[in-house]
């Protein structure tokens, strides 16, 4: 548990704490000796901590099949003293400012039956086991080590940037009912598809008898400088993750680094909204310093999607990618478009160039690797 009491803004509101016990009841079972397949349980490794110190957990279900999935949840980042006092979450009042995700406990289950956890036929994954790596670290899944800050309320608290920490603990819980997958898709949605780029060389090591792997980045792309000081000394990352950061575009530094290592023996793939408004966001605080949705950040996001198509396919030859241009409806009057899909419904049903993002993917899982909606970057 945290070292430290709740504040009044961080505490539990009258809301939640009305539908508390009904959502404890949607809960996941904790997984037993003797697990069945097809029943998602939670798996909670020892030592395995949120950023505020609190025991958390990873999602599992055991398949049909000899085959892997493994997602990274996403839930913002952390990279300073500032971020790291402004959390996100279903606790937080009246905060202007919400970087990163903390007290998923309560809703992370309920979100497993959508997209690529659907359980139906039209899912290529149904009888796949699945590995979700909730989160809760603010580290894009690469911290192993504790940040120093000062609280909203002027405590001096500690962020567990212990994402890497934690996914390998839980992996190591559960590998002995999938020790040798004949096919593995990583993915993840924001914060967890930075995750993606960054962790799956590690990963993929984990299983060294597998020769069919996929990576999926979605909606994982915003630029920072530094990147490389916040994962060495903010996020303490392992060397050989920081040692593969060298630019301002963490992702693609990720996806190069992976590439060198193992070239065309993965499947790569990239997909994001052509205005992806909590992207945009993003490039906005850090280029204005305005946490704000506008329609000019949405616009110049564009641009730079464009940019990085091209050095995807340069730094990364043979990847696929999906764009898309589906309206965020919140920020319609901003014209930005949704964040993330494949946890979504629309991963079955939003077409871009007579294709679905599934149809995409499951392509790609078959060895057909393609691009499409590269036009609607310029608006076409």
């Amino acid at each position: 548990m945290a070292d430290f009491k709740l504040e009044e803004w961080e505490r539990e509101p009258l809301w939640l704490k009305l539908l508390t016990p009904f959502l404890k009841k949607k809960r996941f079972p904790g997984i037993p000796e003797d697990p069945q397949k097809g029943k998602w349980y939670r798996v909670y490794p020892e030592g395995v901590v949120d950023a505020n110190g609190e025991s958390t957990y990873g999602s599992f279900q055991i398949g049909t099949e000899n085959k892997l999935l493994v997602y990274f949840a996403g839930g913002g980042v952390s990279w300073n003293e500032y971020t790291a006092a402004r959390q996100s979450s279903l606790y937080s009042k009246n905060l202007a400012e919400g970087f990163y995700m903390v007290h998923v406990d309560l809703f992370t289950d309920l979100n497993l039956n959508k997209g690529i956890f659907e359980d139906s036929d039209r899912n290529p994954f149904c009888n796949w086991s699945k590995l979700v790596l909730n989160y809760n670290t603010g580290d894009f899944h690469v911290g192993d080590g504790d940040f120093p800050y000062t609280a909203l309320d002027g405590s001096r608290r500690v962020l567990h940037h212990h994402g890497f920490r934690n996914y390998r603990a839980i992996l190591q819980s559960v590998k002995k009912w999938i020790s040798a997958p004949e096919q593995l898709f990583i993915c993840g949605c924001s914060g967890g598809a930075f995750g993606v780029s960054l962790v799956s060389n590690d990963l993929i090591h984990q299983f060294p008898e597998c020769r069919d792997v996929t990576c999926l980045v979605d909606s994982g792309y915003f630029r920072m400088e530094d990147w490389h000081s916040a994962a060495r000394d903010v996020w303490h990352a392992p060397k050989e993750i920081v040692d593969c950061i060298h630019s301002d575009n963490i992702m693609l530094d990720g996806l190069e680094a992976l590439y060198k290592t193992h070239g065309s023996k993965i499947k790569y793939l990239f997909c994001c909204s052509v205005r992806d408004g909590f992207l945009a966001r993003m490039e906005n605080y850090l280029e204005n310093n305005e946490f704000a949705f506008s329609e000019e950040s949405g616009h110049k996001f564009q641009k730079e999607l464009s940019e990085l198509c091209r050095e995807l396919q340069e730094k990364v030859p043979g990847i696929g990618m999906f764009f898309f241009d589906k309206v965020d409806k919140r920020q319609k009057d901003k014209r930005l478009t949704v964040h993330c899909i494949i946890g979504e419904k629309d991963v079955y049903e939003y077409v871009t160039e007579e294709k679905t993002v599934m149809q995409w993917i499951g392509d790609a899982l078959k060895g057909q690797v393609k691009s499409y909606g590269i036009g609607l970057l310029n608006g076409n």
